[in-house]
């Protein structure tokens, strides 16, 4: 079954009831089987009512998890989790002790209104994340016992060996939690997610954070992201007696989990809770696609009950306009700073969420190849988390394949096929000689003064010190002088200079900003922060790969790349420590200062100086300036008047979270926590 297919059917004004439910369990297999979202949600939701209206009692509909959407799922009401004391059958998948359903779906006011009915009763509204379900059992005790995957809605994969390595999923359940736990123990349900801020590190990778998620769940070898990458956030509760979704939330905390974002509303405040919410997507560090409204109260949830399909308790109000076609004019291949070839989609220009789109990220050579393209096909796109243009997949009707170049575009010189290991196969096309490609070159240099802030460096300052050959890597930067610069076309003596004291200015250079600049893949800000704060330079360039590994939130996989990534860069780093001075080492192990074993995040806009000066500070009275809340966070900083915010930032609310649970992050004020520092 084809995309294309499926889109035949939707423009065909009598479809064979058959070739539609054959297309609706088509695409239930590849999404819950395989994680291969092949047709967006929307399309999707269309053929499923298409079969509705000609066949209502087809087996596709009836069966459990037929007719069950896409992407996240909010399931279950119950609260006695039931089943044996061993929940794996003879295979060894997990067999769900309440079915796992989907949801009903609505896409406007009227058909919220026709969900609910004339009821007038408290609501929950929570954003609908788009990730991989779970169920997660626990035995009496507490102790973790299973993990499993959504599967068939009746029985999923095993996956307890990737899920007890994502961070907030406890090994045991505090005991003070478990007050009227049954014999049969307690299940946690939830989506696990691929934070975007991580994503972002492996996009040229993979298509999309949900498939990731899944495919690392499900990985019997790490392959490509570590599970203590992964989010876990928990909606449901089955075990222990709960009287509502408020109950729910809070008993979801004690136990240690990170409970979704939710708020109580009533049927007229709907509108304008989703409204806030569509808002706020492209602002959140996980993709949502529309926003879950459940009755809040369990005893209505029980009495309503569920269809074959979905519980009647629960809604998911999706959303629109993000999805539209258009046609492929063309493919172009980018090259990027690590001589990766990346292919975009250049589009005939569609609106998509009131922007005019004529690009769209295609990611690698696997994409490329598993889509079909030629040149006039139709695509179907979509803004992922309302923002990157994204094709999710290939209409038809063009001719001519769109074969990737067997030179680089930049240098000329062959092309290469790469494979990645394990169990998430992907081919990407690269420069076979990026040690040598100009273009190469120049996207290390642009990367390395960005992350230093070294002013002036834009990229044709870079290309045209690459063509008249006086840098060859970062280090050569700060050998420039006045008068080597004043032999580059239209450049005076004024400019020279400035740019060479731009460079002076930043000749001291903090650690975690240094392992950032080298461009070692992993090796972003937070691992970078998480190293530094352990490990000097030297230290760091002498560690096996296991004793990185062991840090939380890095893994085996990452730990290698690290280790590989200092290895082959150096020459590089011998070079520009004749250049550079490191200062404000991150070390927190055996220092001391007023913030020592303090990670310091801020959010809000400080008054008093700006951020990057305000974590300097941090550093220099011995604490940790981190990026963003994790597990490590202790104090979060707020500025302005972020406090009284109404929905406050995703910094605050989580820290707000995690404050609940586990006392830390301590939130303070600007004042407070300069105060803090200032004191004698």
């Amino acid at each position: 079954m084809r995309a294309a297919d499926i889109d035949a059917l939707l423009h065909d004004p009598a479809p064979d009831p058959a070739a539609l439910a054959a297309a609706v369990e088509a695409c239930d297999r590849a999404y819950f089987d395989h994680q291969d979202a092949f047709v967006p949600d929307q399309t999707y939701d269309r053929l499923v009512e298409r079969l509705r209206e000609r066949w209502p009692e087809a087996p596709a509909l009836q069966a459990i998890g037929g007719a069950r959407g896409r992407a996240a799922t909010q399931e279950g009401a119950a609260t006695d989790a039931g089943g044996d004391s061993d929940p794996h059958d003879e295979e060894g998948r997990v067999v769900h002790s309440v079915p796992m359903l989907s949801l009903g779906k609505c896409y406007d006011v009227q058909g919220f209104s026709q969900w609910l009915g004339d009821a007038n009763v408290a609501l929950v509204a929570s954003p609908k994340i788009d990730g991989a379900a779970v169920a997660i059992r626990y035995d009496a005790s507490g102790r973790l016992m299973a993990a499993g995957s959504r599967g068939d809605g009746k029985r999923g994969e095993s996956v307890l060996h990737n899920v007890r390595r994502v961070p907030r999923v406890p090994e045991q359940l505090p005991a003070a939690a478990l007050a009227g736990v049954g014999a049969a123990g307690v299940e946690v349900r939830g989506e696990v997610v691929l934070p975007l801020s991580a994503f972002a590190e492996v996009a040229d990778l993979f298509a999309n954070p949900r498939n990731v998620a899944a495919g690392v769940l499900k990985a019997k070898e790490e392959a490509g992201v570590p599970p203590e990458r992964l989010a876990f956030f928990a909606y449901d509760l089955l075990g222990l007696p709960v009287e509502d979704e408020a109950d729910k939330a809070v008993r979801l905390r004690a136990l240690g989990f990170d409970p979704a974002p939710g708020e109580r509303c009533s049927r007229d405040e709907a509108a304008a809770v989703f409204a806030r919410w569509e808002a706020q997507r492209s602002t959140l560090d996980y993709e949502i696609d529309g926003v879950v409204f459940k009755i809040s109260d369990l005893a209505e949830q029980r009495r309503l009950g569920s269809t074959a399909h979905h519980p009647r308790w629960a809604v998911a109000w999706k959303l629109q306009g993000d999805t539209g076609e258009s046609r492929l004019l063309d493919l172009e291949w980018s090259l990027s700073r690590t001589g990766t070839i990346t292919p975009v989609a250049l589009v005939e220009p569609v609106e998509l969420s009131g922007a005019m789109v004529g690009r769209a990220t295609l990611h690698n050579l696997s994409t490329v190849e598993k889509l079909g393209l030629h040149l006039g096909d139709r695509l179907s796109l979509t803004r992922r988390g309302g923002v990157i243009p994204h094709v999710e997949a290939n209409l038809g009707g063009g001719a001519g394949a769109c074969l990737p170049p067997d030179a680089c575009p930049s240098c000329g010189r062959p092309t290469a096929v790469r494979e990645t290991e394990g169990s998430s196969s992907t081919r990407t096309l690269h420069c076979s000689q990026p040690a040598a490609c100009p273009a190469v070159l120049r996207g290390q240099l642009f990367h390395y003064t960005a992350v230093i802030e070294i002013d002036g460096f834009g990229p044709k300052l870079l290309d045209a010190l690459i063509e008249a050959d006086l840098v060859h890597d970062a280090a050569d930067l700060y050998r420039l002088r006045p008068d080597s610069l004043q032999r580059l076309p239209r450049m005076g003596e004024t400019l020279a200079t400035r740019l060479c004291a731009n460079l002076d200015a930043r000749r001291k250079v903090t650690l975690p900003a240094l392992l950032v600049s080298l461009g070692i893949d992993s090796l972003g800000k937070h691992a970078a922060h998480l190293l530094a704060a352990r490990w000097t330079l030297e230290e760091l360039r002498r560690l096996p790969a296991a004793e990185l590994a062991a840090l939380h939130s890095l893994g085996a996989l990452t730990a290698d790349r690290i280790v590989a990534g200092l290895h082959d860069a150096a020459p590089l780093l011998d070079r520009l420590l004749e250049q550079i001075q490191i200062v404000d080492a991150e070390r927190t192990g055996g220092g001391g200062g007023k913030l020592a074993g303090e990670q310091v995040v801020f959010t809000g806009k400080l008054e008093r100086m700006g951020r990057r000066d305000a974590q300097q500070l941090v550093v220099r009275v011995g604490g940790v300036a981190g990026a963003a809340v994790t597990a490590e966070t202790t104090m979060l900083v707020v500025g302005g008047d972020e406090l009284a915010a109404d929905p406050p930032s995703s910094k605050l609310a989580k820290a707000r979270k995690s404050f609940a649970t586990v006392g830390k992050p301590q939130i303070l004020s600007e004042e407070a926590f300069f105060a803090l520092v200032d004191a004698p």
